[in-house]
Formats: structure tokens, C-alpha cells, sequence
């Protein structure tokens, strides 16, 4: 299992997940995930743990 901490977008909280590892994966492929700190919907990158939307570069 790979384990990954997202902020959700919504609510601004550390949201902790994990999926099934699979090194075949495409880093452009993400699968749904049910948030539990707002309880919608999310897209989660399956290599980098990354929210689909969510900005790379950190903001100053």
C-alpha cells in the first residue's frame, strides 16, 4: 500500500489516504477518492499523490 497526505481543497486539512501500489501506473492517471474531511469527491494522482487541479509550485 502507498500511503499519501493531501490538503483538501475544500476544508484546508491534511487528509490521509492510501491505494494500492502499482508501479505500472502513468503519472497522468488518477482514480476518485472519497474525502472525508468534506465528504466530496477528489482526484488523486495513483504515482505522485498529487490532486488533479492542485498547484505543482508553492505559492509565496
Amino acid at each position: 500500500m502507498r500511503h499519501f497526505i493531501f490538503v483538501c481543497p475544500n476544508t484546508h486539512l491534511n487528509v490521509q489516504h492510501s491505494l494500492d501500489e502499482d508501479d505500472n501506473t502513468d503519472q497522468n492517471e488518477f482514480t476518485a477518492v472519497s474525502c472525508p474531511a468534506c465528504t466530496r469527491l477528489h482526484f488523486l494522482s495513483r504515482k505522485t499523490g498529487q490532486l488533479l487541479g492542485a498547484d505543482s509550485t508553492p505559492k509565496s
